[in-house]
């Protein structure tokens, strides 16, 4: 049995940390430094890692090379720390070759389960198929997120059951918070519907954008409707805005700040996430754990983040999305009450227990 490990992660993303990946890397590296004291760890880091918390047992690589492009990095990364137990990439991928055990998140499928048509060669696929053909034989154990995610990723890549642990993720308690009672009072702010999405179609926006033309001109007039994130760049969602007569009725964001996205899910009357397929979905837990009530598609791993404090409807019945969105903004008693339950629900996800489960099967796999 050992008793210090020498522990790699590899944290590409950390280079655009608004999306998934990057903000899932950085909580887990910076819990990990704040609950295990006792293992040595080597973080592999394609940015400047000053955001990071110093800690004695943790140790920055800013690894930077010519070709930046991850394929590359990732294999060439994992060679300047030497022997190590075990190397851990918190995103989808694998090594060549590996100097100890070898874990992979995998946050999801969906790539499987909604391909996108490829049009031409690609060549860092080509690279990666002649560098490791059987990337499966290489991995000692694979985390991902939710029981969801981990039926899909046992069919679709036929897994062994056993091979596959689900550690879901946690919210930052300490960032994502309720406005306190004396500012909630301070201002009377125009009711909004809040979504906060990225590019991929399957997060489903135009569905929302139904949903929201479909509400009582009454109700419409003094509300707004709030698109978060690159969504500004789709052209086709504009369209349907103007076509639905809701121009002068939404705000495009574009990409925020943490502390901007604070501020709107603490101010948005409801939050919608109308995704047809999520891994986690920490949007959900970020608005509960900020006091806004959700409503959210009842698919893929939602139902098991929300449990029973969301608003839950068929991502593609515009309807039922948009007599879920009339109840909570007509109904004081109803935007209490999720408030609430909300708030409680988030409290059950917590990074440093994220951390707590990983660093635990970091042992297990080192000493199977």
């Amino acid at each position: 049995m050992l008793t210090t490990m020498k522990i790699v992660i590899a944290a590409w993303h950390l280079r655009d940390f608004n999306v998934g990946l990057g903000r899932y890397t950085q909580n887990l590296i910076e819990s990990l430094g704040r609950v295990d004291q006792e293992n040595e760890y080597e973080i592999l880091v394609p940015v400047d890692s000053s955001s990071f918390t110093p800690r004695p047992n943790v140790h920055y690589h800013v690894c930077r090379y010519p070709v930046l492009k991850r394929r590359f990095w990732e294999q060439m990364a994992t060679r300047l720390v030497g022997k190590y137990d075990l190397v851990h990439f918190p995103y989808d991928s694998c090594l060549a070759g590996k100097r100890g055990k070898f874990i992979v998140t995998i946050h999801d499928v969906k790539h499987l389960l909604y391909p996108k048509p490829v049009k031409r060669l690609n060549l860092a696929r080509l690279v990666k198929r002649l560098l490791i053909p059987r990337p499966l034989k290489n991995i000692d154990h694979i985390i991902t997120v939710s029981e969801c995610s981990r039926r899909d990723i046992i069919a679709k890549l036929g897994v062994p059951n056993d091979l596959v642990t689900v550690i879901p993720q946690g919210v930052e308690q300490g960032k994502f918070l309720p406005l306190s009672e004396e500012r909630s009072h301070e201002s009377e702010l125009r009711p909004s519907v809040l979504c906060v999405a990225g590019s991929d179609p399957t997060k489903n926006v135009h569905t929302l954008i139904r949903a929201f033309s479909l509400l009582p001109e009454k109700i419409q007039a003094r509300c707004e409707l709030i698109l978060v994130g690159d969504v500004k760049k789709q052209g086709e969602l504009h369209q349907l805005v103007k076509q639905k007569g809701l121009e002068s009725r939404t705000r495009y964001s574009g990409v925020v700040s943490d502390q901007q996205l604070v501020c709107y899910y603490q101010q948005a009357s409801v939050f919608v996430f109308p995704s047809l397929y999520e891994g986690f979905g920490l949007p959900v837990l970020e608005a509960m754990a900020c006091g806004c009530p959700v409503v959210c598609s009842q698919t893929s791993s939602l139902p098991e983040v929300v449990g029973d404090a969301a608003l839950m409807v068929d991502p593609v019945d515009a309807m039922a999305m948009k007599n879920a969105i009339e109840r909570i903004l007509t109904d004081p008693v109803l935007q209490r009450r999720m408030r609430e339950a909300g708030l409680q629900r988030a409290k059950k996800f917590s990074w440093d227990h994220t951390a707590r489960q990983t660093a635990r099967l970091y042992e297990r796999v080192v000493n199977a």
